[in-house]
């Protein structure tokens, strides 16, 4: 199945058309273009917002109102007493076969509910009809000139059918994207770890070489593997008698150091080798202190970033105000704040934009956010925070402990000061744990000279299997989350590669795309502007190699070459420029939707250039006389236009035009006078006189319009053109004038009782009705009278009918007033 053709629009309770119980019905022709006139505030947008929430499930202009307007709650008419909405779509397969009713309704509390036959997904079936082009107003005509490059090609890939395409490319762009990819991933808290790993693994591989050679005298670098250096150290210890039973049987790991010491205290006697062996351990304790952390180099960085943070920090004023710029700025880029010069917080107005310096506060947030996460990296990979066991340990009583302080989120905290005394404090601790060190050292020392030179070599091998052991299980650990987290940023890398690799050919493959597709639209769109404006003036399109934005130009503006359409077009060249492209692709590239819904695009054109629209909409673009082209419906209030309309009726145009209210109901004026009718007779029966006066005056009008029509009455120009609230005195005192002429000429078709009735019928609508209404005072008429009223309308119209065939009691209009 091809594609569908619009074939009848029920609407009931939605925007301004309440016809509750009585649904406002159109149906429309797919084999000629059809327009609806209305005047204004009658129903005709509301038309366009039904068929916009119904393909598109919802009305952006209510709901791009501010918070404070509830924009919601306006999309069903305020007075239908079920507050519930109604849209039912007949769609006709354009290959033939029966049409497909669907039914959308809205309540109170916004849910949608779409019914369709058991063998159609409704939902589905609408989404494959929304396409850009199908519901197109004047805001979306003015939009695509003002838009942004980037915007513009967006919206016109839906125009080209690549709306899906387009949209897997931004997704693309944005997996792709560095900043989105790594945050998603935590490529920096991966890094870290993989910097923090390595910097752990290469200093207890320096301790292990330390340790070992102190143990075994031997180099670790000169053993053949790590099972040899194994076997090396337990042969170390094996072969001192007194620690032997601890070491057979037991891999090196295994081997009990606490059990050794105790074993050459009671081998010795005395606590001297317990205490030699703390000493061992303190110096080892000092010495690991005095080396951890970052040195002199990661200082000198840290203090860098820690300037430049503060830097930024300098141009920014906190928080809260960069919530305030973020939300003046949505207010300043959206279409709704047209003036923006003027600030949206304050409403001062200044002499330019706003919008530039705005971009620039901003930007100094993400600045700012940016040295923080650098500042934040290297504080981790640098191991600052390393330092806080150095200040535990010597710090004494009452002092400030600066490292513990900034434990919990230290790159929000850190400035360039605080580098500085953070490091006046490292050095104080550095220079007591040295001191301490020194210390430990002396004691160490004098306690050897007075142990035996076994019991301290004993004593001595085994602290150094403990710092060996220590180190080759820690780097045992660290190399296992290294393999892990290596592991992982090996699989980011291969992933972001594929990303990379896949935005960008696919990227390539869409703008290529929709070049080829933007070349065959661009001569068809120059050919539709100059069949609406005649002027030598020629549009231009055109997209960079692999670019998504669509610039637009004027290859040709009189004798000027590829200049600015934006500097130089007026309202109305841009409104042809863009329904011109509009048109275009949508002949070329339509998709299932076979119809087209144009509200009220002519707004900006005068009389001329709205009927060089008209002419192009029916010779060039529409069906019938362009058969594979579209099914096109035009709404519209200009009443010039509905002259046009009404002229081309019936020469593959179907023409209807609305009269009602948004409180009552809105019905067509074509083929409904009995709906006119019998909807105002419920009313009256019902005591509803202020909902049946306005219809009332639509049927008496609607009569009156029938006569002149049908029995061609001549009018004035005036009238003819200008559609106001005096319609119905205009058109009795042209019935009248008529009346008299073909009277006075002894031609005039009417017998005697018909001329009599004349006079009579109208002097009670007049008296009754039409005077009184004009004022506003119809609460003084009662039901019975207005039926009166009613009755009196049609035998008014009966005085110009008569019987056909004669004695069957079927009455038509004369054909003229000297022509039965």
């Amino acid at each position: 199945m091809s594609g569908w053709f619009l074939e009848r629009l029920e609407i009931e309770g939605v925007r301004g058309i309440n016809n509750e119980g009585d649904p406002l019905v159109l149906s429309f022709a797919h084999d000629a273009v059809n327009s609806v006139s209305a005047p204004n505030g009658v129903g005709k947008s509301s038309i366009f917002d039904a068929l916009t929430y119904a393909l598109r499930k919802k009305i952006p202009k209510l709901d791009e109102l501010p918070a404070t307007e509830s924009g919601d709650s306006y999309y069903l008419n305020r007075f239908h007493s079920k507050n519930t909405g109604t849209i039912r779509l007949t769609v006709r397969p354009d290959g033939g076969g029966a049409p497909v009713s669907l039914t959308i309704t809205r309540n109170a509390l916004g849910v949608r509910k779409v019914t369709s036959p058991a063998n159609i997904d409704g939902e589905k079936l609408l989404e494959s009809l929304n396409r850009d082009f199908v519901l197109l107003d004047h805001k979306t005509l003015q939009s695509f000139i003002d838009d942004k490059a980037l915007d513009r090609g967006r919206a016109f890939a839906g125009l080209l059918g690549l709306a899906a395409y387009s949209t897997l490319r931004q997704v693309l762009q944005g997996l792709a994207n560095t900043r989105a990819f790594n945050n998603h991933f935590e490529v920096k808290v991966l890094t870290q770890q993989e910097t923090s790993l390595k910097a752990t693994i290469a200093k207890q591989q320096a301790e292990a070489v330390a340790a070992f050679q102190l143990l075994t005298q031997t180099s670790l670098h000169e053993q053949k593997d790590h099972a040899a250096a194994i076997a090396k150290a337990h042969d170390a210890l094996h072969q001192v008698a007194v620690l032997m039973p601890h070491c057979a049987g037991k891999s090196f790991a295994d081997i009990a150091l606490d059990d050794c010491v105790e074993s050459i205290k009671k081998a010795e006697g005395g606590d001297g080798p317990a205490r030699l062996a703390t000493l061992r351990r303190q110096e080892t304790t000092y010495t690991s202190q005095i080396s951890m952390g970052p040195t002199d180099a990661d200082h000198q960085q840290l203090l860098a970033l820690a300037q430049q943070r503060d830097t930024t920090l300098s141009k920014t004023a906190g928080r809260l105000l960069k919530d305030l710029y973020a939300a003046s700025r949505a207010v300043l880029v959206d279409e709704c704040w047209p003036n923006k010069n003027k600030c949206p917080a304050c409403e001062h107005e200044g002499s330019g934009p706003l919008l530039p310096d705005l971009e620039v506060r901003l930007a100094a947030f993400q600045e700012l956010e940016d040295c923080t996460v650098n500042i934040d990296a290297e504080w981790k990979a640098k191991s600052w925070s390393d330092l806080r066991k150095l200040e535990e340990a010597h710090a004494v009583k009452d002092e400030k402990l600066l490292f513990a302080n900034l434990a919990h989120r230290p790159e929000l905290a850190v400035t360039a000061a605080n580098v500085a005394d953070l490091w006046t404090w490292r050095n104080t601790l550095i220079d007591r744990a040295s001191a301490a060190l020194e210390n430990t050292k002396t004691k160490r020392e004098a306690l050897e000279k007075e142990l035996p030179a076994s019991l301290v070599a004993v004593t001595t091998a085994v602290e150094a299997a403990r710092r060996l052991q220590k180190a080759w299980n820690e780097i045992e650990g660290a190399q296992a989350s290294l393999t892990k987290v290596t592991g992982k940023l090996a699989a980011v890398t291969r992933i972001k590669a594929f990303l990379d690799r896949a935005s960008e050919t696919f990227a390539t493959a869409e703008a290529n795309l929709s070049k080829r597709r933007l070349a065959a639209v661009e001569p068809l769109c120059q050919k539709f502007f100059g069949s609406i404006m005649y002027q030598p003036v020629k549009p231009s399109l055109a997209k960079a190699d692999g670019a998504e934005a669509l610039s637009i130009g004027l290859s040709e503006f009189f004798t000027l070459k590829n200049v600015s359409a934006q500097a130089l077009l007026s309202e109305s060249f841009r409104n042809a420029f863009a329904v011109s492209v509009y048109l275009a692709a949508a002949t070329l590239y339509g998709g299932e939707p076979r119809f087209v819904v144009l509200d009220d695009v002519t707004s900006s054109f005068d009389a001329g250039h709205q009927f060089h629209l008209m002419e192009l909409i029916r010779t060039q673009f529409a069906r019938p006389m362009q058969a594979d082209g579209p099914q096109v419906i035009l709404l519209s209030h200009d009443t010039l236009l509905e002259k046009l309309f009404n002229r081309n009726s019936g020469q593959g145009w179907r023409h209807q035009r609305l009269e009602g209210t948004a409180r009552t109901a809105v019905l067509p004026q074509s083929d409904a006078v009995n709906r006119v009718r019998d909807a105002t007779l419920r009313f009256l029966q019902a005591g509803q006189i202020d909902d049946a006066a306005p219809r009332l005056r639509q049927y008496l009008e609607h009569r009156l319009l029938e006569i002149i029509q049908k029995v061609k009455i001549p009018v004035p120009i005036d009238f003819a053109l200008d559609d106001n609230n005096k319609q119905v005195g205009n058109a009795v005192a042209a019935i009248e004038a008529a009346v008299k002429l073909h009277k006075a000429a002894g031609d005039l078709i009417l017998d005697a009782a018909q001329q009599a009735g004349l006079q009579t019928h109208m002097a009670s609508i007049t008296g009754n009705f039409v005077a009184h209404y004009a004022t506003g005072t119809t609460n003084a008429f009662s039901s019975p009278s207005l039926q009166g009223v009613m009755q009196a309308i049609d035998t008014y119209a009966e005085c110009f009918m008569c019987e056909d065939p004669p004695g069957s009691g079927t009455k038509r209009l004369y054909r003229s007033l000297n022509k039965r």
